[in-house]
């Protein structure tokens, strides 16, 4: 049914696009670089298309969770696989990174309930729209390139453009659409790259809230 066709592209495509973002910021995507789209149509049938991913070099994990039984995720529904991730399975830890894609974008209840869940207890979620991850935002030529910055690179900012607290730097939200295919927690700072009409690289800097 092209009904069903169509769903399986979304699949394949959001999946692509979160293969290309994870890489970007050092994950190991390897493992599932190869599947075709008839591969993430019989996944989707078993219900076995989650994803989990190991950055070799800081040792953090990311976990990428489907829910498309429905628009929305309901608080109880997050609170039921994050106490699976985080405590009965123990596959995450609060230095992880837990993504669910789902069918919408999350409501007022579910992005005050992800900032509780962060502040309360550091577990950083992100939720994707998986119509937006129909294709790679950090492309688009309007976009500016970005990167997380270091704890040490922080310090060196901080004297080189005479600040004593990242507060004092402009903010980027945590929904942004950048911020959320970057995976920038709050209290993070990204360095982006603006191309002008000149051809000359603008250098700035967020602060992610």
């Amino acid at each position: 049914m092209p009904s069903s066709n169509n769903k399986i592209l979304r699949l394949f495509k959001s999946r692509k696009t979160i293969l290309e973002l994870l890489e970007t910021q050092g994950y190991d995507v390897s493992e599932y670089k190869e599947f075709n789209i008839n591969e993430v149509d019989a996944m989707n049938t078993k219900n076995q298309l989650d994803l989990t991913f190991t950055n070799k070099t800081t040792n953090k994990s990311v976990y990428v969770k489907y829910y498309l039984e429905s628009k929305q995720i309901k608080p109880n529904t997050l609170d039921n696989i994050i106490e699976d991730l985080y405590e009965i399975e123990g596959i995450l830890t609060k230095n992880d990174t837990l993504i669910i894609i789902t069918e919408d974008e999350p409501n007022d209840t579910i992005i005050n309930k992800i900032k509780f869940l962060f502040n309360k207890d550091g577990i950083f979620v992100v939720i994707h729209n998986i119509q937006r991850l129909q294709f790679n935002i950090l492309e688009h030529q309007l976009v500016p390139k970005g990167r997380i910055m270091s704890d040490e690179e922080l310090s060196q900012l901080k004297e080189n453009i005479n600040i004593t607290d990242l507060s004092q730097l402009p903010e980027i939200s945590r929904f942004d659409p950048q911020a959320l295919a970057m995976c920038i927690r709050p209290g993070e700072v990204c360095e982006l790259l603006r191309n002008s009409v000149t051809s000359v690289e603008t250098t700035y800097y967020r602060a992610c809230v």
